[in-house]
């Protein structure tokens, strides 16, 4: 897959955006009419309307925050599995900042937020530094921090969610503009505008594939691996715990029991968007259309009426086909 849509070698950008993502989009495309036609034959509301897709989109908001975070991870060769922890964990501590200084208004809002990403920008800042001046493999290593923060979100509160919140804290999750567009699904569509600019347009995002594609040539070719890598962590790890924020609003609480099994839930966004688990190779915009095509396919499911224990079979087998058609596509 290339690294960009863009034109490149004298070819019109529409007609590489479509030899990039078109079998992304033809799927998303078919998946949407399928739910469709059934939801049409079964005499349910119709699946394609303009509140199911913004519904859709508010749904998958925090899984797609922390999505754009995994793809630097995974294009630079490493995997982080501490994301589904640092959801909660965020939750946690940006509740309880805020509850404490209540009084201050807005100002208490904005130290949770601002005390939150610190916490999550401490967590990658050690898992980067374990990666990579200690040598651990990115799975040991944040598979560690994922149980340590996890621990640390039930030892700050002692087990039981933090509640009795300011009004103003639902103001990342539920809050919507013009009275439509949600807070959520715009701070998720500026972080894949960021991301997308970040890793296409910049010599980090070059840096991060040339990690990706041989870390020891990169290091030869004068790229600093090591200071790219811990970026890429922090980085993730700080998404993770925005994503953590705008689940703590939506539910007007912190609670350190969420979270468990989401980092599964966003590396399917990024595998199944295309980018390989080898490394060197994947998109901000194949992220963006393989979040959709997760929920899409999850929301209507639910839609039908399928059971979570159906979806969760569905989604493995679109998982380990995505994973197969990156092997198929590396080996031609």
């Amino acid at each position: 897959m290339p690294h960009v849509a863009t034109a490149t070698s004298g070819r019109p950008a529409a007609s590489t955006f479509l030899r990039v993502y078109g079998f992304l989009l033809v799927a998303l495309a078919l998946e949407c009419a399928a739910f469709e036609v059934i939801a049409r034959y079964q005499g349910i509301r119709p699946f394609l309307s303009v509140d199911n897709l913004i519904l859709i989109l508010n749904q998958s908001a925090i899984y797609g925050v922390v999505s754009v975070g995994m793809t630097f991870v995974i294009i630079a060769g490493g995997i982080d599995l501490s994301v589904g922890s640092l959801i909660a964990f965020g939750g946690v501590v940006g509740a309880l900042v805020t509850r404490a200084l209540a009084d201050a208004g807005w100002w208490a809002l904005g130290a949770g937020w601002a005390a939150a990403i610190m916490a999550g920008l401490a967590a990658g800042c050690f898992s980067g530094l374990f990666i990579t001046r200690f040598q651990i493999p990115p799975f040991i290593a944040t598979l560690a921090i994922m149980s340590s923060v996890r621990g640390a979100g039930y030892l700050i509160v002692g087990g039981s969610p933090v509640s009795d919140l300011p009004a103003d804290y639902i103001f990342l999750g539920r809050y919507n503009i013009a009275g439509h567009v949600p807070v959520s699904v715009i701070v998720m569509l500026v972080a894949f505008a960021g991301g997308g600019i970040l890793l296409n347009s910049t010599p980090f995002g070059r840096h991060v594939r040339a990690i990706g594609g041989g870390a020891e040539s990169a290091r030869l070719s004068g790229v600093p691996v090591n200071r790219v890598k811990w970026i890429v962590y922090c980085m993730c790890s700080v998404l993770a715990i925005v994503g953590g924020l705008i689940l703590s609003s939506k539910m007007r609480s912190g609670d350190p029991t969420v979270g468990v099994g989401d980092e599964l839930q966003v590396i399917a966004a990024v595998v199944v968007g295309g980018t390989s688990l080898s490394g060197g190779r994947g998109t901000i915009m194949g992220t963006f259309i393989g979040l959709l095509i997760i929920a899409v396919l999850a929301t209507g499911l639910t839609w039908i009426g399928m059971e979570s224990f159906g979806q969760q079979v569905i989604l493995g087998i679109v998982i380990l086909a995505a994973v197969l058609m990156d092997r198929f596509k590396g080996a031609a």
